[in-house]
Order: structure tokens, then C-alpha cells, then sequence
């Protein structure tokens, strides 16, 4: 019987570790954003679109959301323009997330609704010093 128990307490014990921890969020009328440090390295003074992020350590999401009244996305990218410093070299939005061959609009994107998003920052694969903006799900 008391293993029984020690198991069900185990498995309860278990499940809850399982659960994420859901935000309550109230309504928006804005793009609201977290970002999500995925290049391996730290960011220091991180701007996005106009919006100072700050410095946001590796693998570290921004404690708040910063809003935005438009913001645009093509291809699963946010259409945003960036700059912050990785490894003391200045780093700036790459081409996917500029539009197709870097053009001034997104001929393919969207505006997004107002709501609450989080947005994973990463180094580009095929372009030196550049980040890329991809939507998390």
C-alpha cells in the first residue's frame, strides 16, 4: 500500500512538472512581442524597428512584450529592421526578413492582427553579421 501511494504521489507530482505555465493575458490592440535569444551568443543593445530591446542574454526571452502598432510577416519572419551588437560586431537584419531578394515590401507578406506573439531571434545562415526574425509557435 505505500508504494502505491509513493507511486501516486510520483506520478501527480509528475504531471504537474509536465504543465507549462500559461500567461493570462488581457485583450490587446497592438502587436505585442517577446524575443527569444537563439543565436548562441549574447545581444547587447538590440533595436527593433524603432523599439529599444535592450541586451538579451543567449537563450534568454525578453521579460516583457514590446508593442507594435503594425507589424508585418512573410514566410514565417517578422518584416522588421534590427540592429544590435554579437560578439562586439554589429549585427543587422538579414535579407528573409527584408522581403523577397531584399526588396522594400513584401510582396508575399501580411499584416499582423493585434494579439500577443513570440519571435525567436537568429544568426543567418548564409549572410555575415545578420540576424533573422522567425515566429515561434
Amino acid at each position: 500500500m505505500k508504494s502505491f501511494q509513493f507511486y501516486l504521489v510520483f506520478a501527480v507530482l509528475l504531471a504537474f512538472s509536465a504543465c507549462k505555465k500559461e500567461e493570462t493575458l488581457p485583450t490587446s490592440d497592438a502587436v505585442m512581442v517577446k524575443f527569444v535569444n537563439q543565436t548562441g551568443a549574447d545581444i547587447e543593445g538590440l533595436t527593433v524597428s524603432r523599439v529599444a530591446v535592450g541586451d538579451l542574454k543567449k537563450g534568454k526571452t525578453t521579460d516583457e512584450y514590446h508593442r507594435y502598432e503594425t507589424l508585418g510577416q512573410q514566410l514565417g519572419f517578422a518584416l522588421v529592421e534590427a540592429v544590435g551588437t554579437i560578439n562586439g560586431k554589429k549585427h543587422f537584419t538579414g535579407a528573409a526578413c527584408q522581403g523577397i531578394c531584399g526588396t522594400a515590401s513584401a510582396p508575399l507578406g501580411t499584416w499582423l492582427e493585434p494579439n500577443y506573439y513570440k519571435i525567436a531571434i537568429l544568426i543567418a545562415k548564409n549572410e555575415p553579421n545578420a540576424m533573422e526574425f522567425k515566429f515561434i509557435d
